[in-house]
């Protein structure tokens, strides 16, 4: 957790472009873990060929903040990627300078003096510094092969670092806390075994800034075991200080302030919650000061160093805690952005108390400048949320909705027109949300997978364009007892919804869909199948009066992955033939909407069968590869098939970001201007003036957009003939035009386009009277839109 300011120079330019990194980590169950790629938030395609766009919304998990001691404009945020910017009302900037060395992620940030000291939680016995007030950074070893968990520094001695690391199962000896005394520049290591054997890692360490000798740390194990430690000669020694404190629970971060500690903890999940205690004598004997939080999991501790009676504590789920009397009463009642969010960190603008900044997971950064009374959002430049799904509305395709989850939080994003930008949801609850759609009478609905502590699992619904919601159900049970990742809506009649997904817990683990004929007032379960199979993706049939569906599924059973019913839902057959019988992952599966019998499914990518792409020409009785193969452990999520042809398709995967084909049989990848690599979902296609479009939601990189493939407006020939103030020359030409008839006082965007309708470039600048533009060398007809606003022309030109 973030404790200490840091110094920055006035002046910082971080952006920059670097290739995408290719790192690979992975879970004990062989599933893929984030690897945070270096891009650039802020390109504007300026003479760059792209095929996606950045859309929002900001935000993302912000672990730690730092603001300099002698510059406060001058911040950072570390949220797996790292960010920094100049001034409360500007963009936050990627680092890439930083994220370059760690495509794993940056967790912590701190500053001795003028170096800044970062680390990441999966990048093992490595830590990086920056002795330009970040602009630049290096890579420095700490021999053990931990992760960094908390970095300190002290404010006396700006040389002395202190970082906790992860433990390491592999070895005998558990050196968890390391030291420096240079900047960071070595690095010696505590061995802590006696006191935290191997097994028990260290979270949280502080400095008491009043006597540098004086170390406070907090060691967990596994999610109930801590203990708190502390060191009176510098770390030398250590000793155990945590009896008098509840046992059982986890403990998050420990604080010092003149004299007295401060310990947070607790965890929403099995009744391991705690609260904020805190001790007047060194750990001998600790005080509750938190029998009356609404919500007793305390994530960071802010103490204001001019008044030690003034703190402040950030809580999973319910926003920011103060007091101003010690902690004989909180105020719990904030106002305005992250009152319910997960706030993960907590600082002070140096000299300026009533100014605080806050981490949130997924909501990004916020800020009070009262002390904490009210919040503002301050995620802009922060695209970097977990989005799980993203639809449009089908009668106003400006009208979207886009589902996030965290570490035990979550929600959803609705971007309306007249707002002209994302706002999150603030009528449901902040729990992971895995689908959300939007209905044929734009009624919406959001799926929420919990954590139960917060609001029940169920179909969220609202009728009145995201104001209102009320949660449908179905109810399972009263606990974490059901996960859905499969939604669909019936294109003819707006009560008709299917779920899909498995039970949980205490509930069992079989595999279900439930459906519903009355827009969430009653469920009928209409399938069960075995313990530990999920449905992934439930696809109906347009034109069958919603009696032919398709469901896909994983299944450790080998019971084959794609399904099928003929009869609404009511019977389900499995459909394999041709599958290889050890799949067991079914990631999509959708038909040709010019002909039904016409079926792609995305299988593999689980139990070491790489993914790839089938077709049935017969409805699904026999499959044939398309020998479209993915690397291990990626899986398809998504297929688009273009609305005016349908040899046009888009596969959206887990790990390689999206492949495209033009002819039906094709795969190339389609990735340019797109940094995620985990693509969860696509978007419904939509009509603009201009072409279609649609959205694809990433987990980690927010949503973008593209251009559908194929699909120059109908009446473009008509569009030509009535332009005839603004030309190109020459035309034909080689590759280099001048654009003439341009009004100069105007800001002009220039999309080229082939003569299939591929957007093969965006010029984005305020253009003189002749501006020129370079198209490329290859020969062929061209399309050139220029838009200035709401008006749009058009150009055809020919390159020799």
């Amino acid at each position: 957790m973030k404790k200490l300011i840091i110094t920055l120079s006035s002046t910082i330019f971080f952006l920059s472009l670097f290739s995408q990194s290719t790192s690979l980590n992975t879970d004990l169950h062989g599933n893929t873990t984030k690897v945070y790629k270096s891009i650039n938030q802020y390109a504007k395609a300026e003479e760059k060929d792209m095929e996606w766009y950045s859309y929002g919304p900001y935000g993302g998990d912000v672990l730690d903040i730092a603001v300099s001691a002698t510059n406060t404009d001058s911040m950072f945020a570390a949220a797996g990627y790292p960010y920094a910017k100049q001034g409360i009302d500007n963009e936050w900037m990627l680092i890439n300078s930083l994220l370059n060395l760690a495509p794993s992620g940056i967790h912590c940030i701190e500053s001795a003096g003028n170096v800044m000291i970062a680390g990441g939680n999966t990048m093992f016995g490595k830590i990086y510094r920056s002795t330009d007030s970040g602009i630049s950074w290096e890579q420095k070893i700490i021999p053990y092969n931990g992760g960094i968990l908390d970095i300190a520094t002290d404010p006396t001695a700006p040389g002395l670092v202190y970082a906790c690391l992860s433990t390491n199962i592999s070895v005998t000896q558990n050196k968890v806390i390391a030291k420096s005394t240079d900047y960071g520049a070595f690095w010696e290591l505590f061995d802590m075994t006696s006191i935290l054997p191997v097994g028990w890692s260290c979270v949280s360490i502080a400095i008491d800034p009043d006597n540098s000798e004086t170390l406070f740390a907090i060691g967990n194990e596994s999610f109930s075991n801590a203990k708190v430690i502390a060191s009176f000669d510098g770390g030398a020694t250590w000793q155990d200080v945590t009896s008098n404190l509840p046992g059982g629970k986890p403990l998050n971060v420990v604080a010092i302030h003149d004299e007295t500690v401060y310990i947070g903890g607790g965890q929403l999940f099995g009744g391991n919650v705690l609260g904020l205690y805190k001790s007047d004598d060194f750990g001998t004997g600790w005080q509750n000061i938190s029998s009356g939080f609404p919500n007793k999991v305390v994530n960071d501790i802010l103490i204001n160093p001019d008044d030690g009676d003034n703190i402040f504590v950030a809580t999973e789920g319910d926003g920011v805690y103060f007091t101003t009397d010690g902690g004989s009463t909180w105020t719990y009642n904030t106002s305005g952005s992250g009152d319910n969010g997960s706030a993960r960190c907590l600082t002070f603008e140096p000299g300026n108390t009533d100014v605080i900044l806050a981490g949130f997971l997924s909501l990004g950064v916020c800020y009070s400048e009262d002390g904490g009374e009210t919040w503002m959002d301050n995620s802009k430049g922060i695209a970097s949320l977990d989005l799980n799904d993203i639809e449009i509305d089908p009668n106003d395709p400006d009208l979207l909705i886009s589902g996030f989850e965290a570490e035990n939080s979550g929600g959803c994003y609705i971007y309306d027109p007249d707002w002209q930008e994302w706002q999150l949801v603030e009528n449901l609850p902040a729990t992971r949300f895995s689908k959300v759609s939007v209905g044929i009478d734009g009624t919406m609905y959001a799926w929420s997978n919990g954590p139960t502590t917060v609001a029940q699992e169920g179909l969220y619904k609202s009728t009145d364009g995201g104001e209102t919601w009320e949660n449908t159900g179905p109810f399972i049970g009263p606990v974490f007892e059901t996960q859905i990742f499969a939604l669909a809506l019936s294109e003819t009649d707006p009560d008709l919804i299917y779920i899909g997904g498995n039970n949980f817990g205490a509930n069992g683990w079989e595999s279900m869909i439930y459906k519903t004929t009355d827009g969430g007032e009653n469920w009928e379960n209409i399938f069960m199948g075995p313990e530990n199979d999920s449905f992934k993706y439930i696809h109906i049939v347009p034109g069958t009066n919603d009696q032919v569906l398709y469901a896909a599924y994983k299944s450790d059973l080998l019971n084959g992955v794609i399904m099928k019913s003929i009869d609404g839902g009511n019977t389900w057959l499995p459909i394999n033939t041709g599958i290889p019988a050890e799949t067991k992952w079914g990631g999509a599966v959708v038909t040709d909407p010019a002909n039904s019998d016409i079926v792609y499914a995305g299988v593999g990518g689980y139990g070491g069968i790489p993914g790839s792409i089938y077709q049935s020409d017969d409805g699904g009785n026999t499959w044939s590869s398309l020998f479209v193969s993915l690397q291990n452990y990626s899986k398809f999520s998504d297929f688009l098939i273009s609305p005016v042809n349908s040899d046009v398709m888009y596969a959206a995967t887990t790990l390689e970001g999206v492949f495209f084909t033009e002819d039906g049989q094709n795969w190339t990848p389609f990735n340019d201007g797109l940094p995620a690599s985990n693509i969860t979902a696509f978007s419904r296609a939509f009509e603009t003036t201009n072409d279609w479009r649609f959205y694809a939601s990433t987990f980690g990189n927010s949503s973008f957009w593209s251009p559908v493939f194929g699909t120059l407006p109908e009446d473009i020939e008509d569009q030509l003939t009535i332009n005839t103030e603004i030309t190109a020359y020459p035309n034909p030409g080689k590759g280099i035009l001048k654009i003439n008839g341009l009004d100069p006082e105007k800001s002009y965007k220039v999309s080229v386009y082939t003569s299939q309708g591929k957007l093969l470039k965006t010029f984005r600048n305020t253009f003189g009277n002749s501006p020129e533009i370079y198209i490329g060398s290859k020969t062929g007809l061209y399309f050139l839109e220029l838009k200035s606003g709401k008006e749009a022309k058009w150009i055809k030109v020919n390159i020799l």
